[in-house]
């Protein structure tokens, strides 16, 4: 977004401009066109943001609280208002992605679906938030997630759901929904109602809306490559640790790597008695130095709870520098207990030894 609003400030545009009222029809046309996603040069971005100019009576724009024109939620798509989250990996999705376009009003919040891409391994869906009233830091819509073609085999698990969430303006917000497939059927086409019942805040949990809005809409898997590397030596092993890389998924708009993660946990924290917990976190770079965003996938984690427990955690990245030619998945450990109850009653985990990197594993890209 910094490169955006250097645009913006580069803009001549005379600013002695008579006000226009702009009817509701054409302000649903205007954020239809604006909400299109096809990439375009930045002459044409500026161009678009002079003429919506021209359609409003005022223009503020701040680094928190953009206000935009006729009460447009965002200028180009909602993919590239988290390009500087460190999970965003959606560089190439607004070019695959199929129209949605749809508003739903329910008990004073309008929530509009935008638009929805589907890569066999996940389903991603961005859509925007508009209230009379505060909904918090991170709204998101919550509900039945139904798909005919799944045949109920995600209904209570084999599935996970991440957020990216942003304000953009005064009670406005942008939400990325990932819904992934973790074990179950990937179909090649998808039939979706999505039947919301709620609005969420994420960080408390006891905000919320109850509404109704509910979608429908057909998706298409994009071609995908798997590569199993089950025996191909991509495996990392430290005290009481054992990490294989499984498979390689590749879509046109990301790759995601399945791994396997095997704990000891009684021999990695060095503790006979107590609970222990151990996470595993990692960092994935290319060989030019890119640190590479990622969403991660934990699977149910280790603890001496479930001793021996078998992980299957996944790491779903957006586009290599196409100069790369290999990238390095970096293993850190940390070993943790339970701490003290809070005032909800809560007992957080805490750290009980300093986190630790063990020896990486190096992937060679276009190989």
């Amino acid at each position: 977004m910094k490169k955006f609003y250097r645009k913006l400030n580069d803009l001549k545009i005379e600013m002695d401009i008579e006000p226009m009222d702009v009817d509701e029809s054409e302000k649903v046309r205007i954020k239809r066109n604006v909400l299109k996603r096809k990439k375009k040069n930045y002459l044409f971005r500026n161009i678009a943001v002079a003429a919506s100019l021209l359609l409003a009576s005022s223009f503020t724009l701040s680094i928190a609280f953009p206000t935009y024109a006729a009460k447009l939620p965002i200028i180009g798509s909602v993919f590239e208002l988290f390009n500087e989250d460190d999970r965003y990996v959606f560089e190439e999705f607004s070019n695959y992605s199929t129209d949605i376009g749809v508003s739903k009003e329910s008990k004073g919040i309008n929530i509009t679906l935008t638009d929805a891409v589907y890569d066999g391994e996940n389903v991603t869906i961005a859509y925007t938030i508009e209230s009379e009233k505060d909904l918090g830091e991170r709204p998101i819509l919550e509900g039945d997630f139904i798909v005919e073609e799944f045949n109920g085999a995600y209904e209570h698990n084999g599935y996970s759901e991440n957020y990216l969430t942003k304000k953009i303006g005064e009670n406005e917000y942008a939400v990325l929904y990932v819904y992934e497939l973790i074990k179950g059927p990937k179909p090649s086409k998808i039939n979706v109602s999505w039947k919301g019942n709620a609005v969420r805040n994420l960080n408390n949990g006891k905000q919320l809306h109850s509404g109704e809005w509910s979608y429908q809409f057909a998706l298409q898997a994009l071609e995908s490559e798997t590569e199993n590397l089950i025996g191909a030596g991509y495996n990392t092993e430290d005290t009481g640790v054992a990490i294989t890389l499984l498979k390689m998924t590749k879509t046109p708009i990301s790759s995601t790597f399945y791994l396997s993660e095997l704990v000891d946990e009684r021999l990695v924290s060095k503790e006979d008695d107590e609970f222990r917990g151990v996470l595993i976190e990692y960092n994935v770079t290319d060989d030019l130095g890119n640190k590479q965003n990622f969403i991660h996938y934990r699977d149910s984690g280790h603890s001496t709870d479930f001793p021996g427990n078998v992980s299957f955690p996944r790491l779903t990245l957006g586009d290599f520098d196409n100069r790369a030619k290999s990238i390095t998945i970096t293993p850190t450990v940390h070993v943790l207990t339970v701490g003290k109850s809070d005032s909800d009653g809560n007992r957080p985990l805490i750290p009980v030894m300093a986190p630790y990197e063990i020896d990486p594993i190096v992937f060679p890209l276009n190989k």
